[in-house]
């Protein structure tokens, strides 16, 4: 069980796949913090898993911040444009 330092920790260090393993915690609030964390960060690596959590994960609160995330990685994904 991770806590919410831990997840501004893997934040500030960009562990996306620590936030990633996060998004599983058993605590909603830091699974909300590691969506968020993720959405900001804007790696793309964590779109399927957002988008899973934001359709699967039992707390409305969590998967809110899910699609909140989401929504950011994907238009900063549309932002950057077709991969070269």
């Amino acid at each position: 069980m991770a806590t919410i330092d831990e997840v501004d920790t893997m934040r500030d260090s960009r562990d996306i796949d620590g936030l990633i393993r996060a998004l599983a915690d058993e605590d909603e609030f830091v699974r909300s913090q590691a969506a968020l964390s993720l959405g900001t960060l804007a790696d793309p690596k964590a779109s399927e898993p957002l988008m899973r959590m934001q359709k699967e994960d039992p707390s409305a609160s969590a998967r809110e911040a899910a699609a909140t995330a989401y929504k950011w990685v994907v238009g900063r994904i549309r932002e950057a444009g077709p991969a070269r």
